[in-house]
């Protein structure tokens, strides 16, 4: 029987400050990007890789760690033990998801757009997107087969609104959705823009095209990702969300 208060195992405590020191360098790979360090694809891997594999070895250290304490009911610990197992865990997820999932469950694509017969072109924002950017020529041969199956729901928009009210409506809201509009052309009713995602300051492009039609406009759009290959379905969803906020504001 064991009598008294228990003796704090030091492993415990050197454990559970490696996992907070581990999840303080991680969570500044965003905040790094912003100020300067390192470029938005060089923080998000060194979070996924630095995560993946710091968290692997805090969670293994912590099971060794809590099956020590089991076999030592004399020492105290076990519960920032098992808080450190879970902030290892937890790092080491989004990487063990993206690998079991097949990178997601999204096609490996960052070019989304309404019209694949003839995609919207960049203009304004050609050669400005930064060294090592992503092509803006639009790849059919790659692309067609692999959104229809992955977002089949991306379509033009057909609105009954007049193609210039359309056009003033459009950059609204696009300047509602937080997006960096320039090559503003209301003559032929187009302009591109930039978003950039909170965390990392991912840079996405995008295009948009009115076209009157007999019953209103056609609204076109394309989304681009500067870099990497999958863009995880944001793009898709970018385009989803303005086609709804723009129904939404008439």
């Amino acid at each position: 029987m064991i009598i008294g208060q228990k003796k704090a195992f030091p492993a415990s405590r050197i454990l559970w400050i490696l996992a907070l020191v581990l999840l303080v360098i991680i969570l500044g790979a965003g905040p790094g990007v912003h100020l300067g360090f390192w470029t938005p694809f060089e923080g998000f891997m060194f979070s996924l890789w630095a995560g993946f594999f710091g968290g692997l070895s805090i969670a293994g250290l912590a099971v060794a760690v809590i099956i020590i304490l089991f076999m030592s009911p004399g020492k105290a610990g076990i519960g920032i033990t098992v808080l450190s197992l879970v902030i290892g865990l937890g790092l080491a997820a989004p990487v063990s998801y993206l690998r079991l999932s097949g990178g997601g469950g999204v096609v490996p694509i960052h070019d989304i757009t309404t019209n694949m017969d003839s995609p919207p072109e960049f203009m304004v924002l050609v050669g400005k997107r930064g060294k090592g950017a992503n092509s803006l020529i639009y790849n059919p041969q790659r692309l067609v087969d692999l959104q229809k199956k992955a977002y089949p729901d991306i379509k033009p928009l057909l609105t009954p609104v007049a193609a210039d009210k359309a056009f003033s409506r459009a950059l609204k809201v696009a300047e509602a959705m937080g997006w960096t509009v320039t090559g503003i052309d209301a003559r032929a009713r187009r302009f591109e823009a930039t978003d950039h995602s909170f965390w990392f300051n991912f840079a996405d492009d995008i295009v948009v095209v009115i076209k009157k039609t007999t019953n209103g406009s056609r609204i076109d759009m394309r989304s681009i990702s500067r870099v990497g290959v999958s863009d995880l379905g944001v793009n898709a969803d970018r385009i989803r969300n303005f086609q709804k906020k723009f129904i939404q504001a008439s």
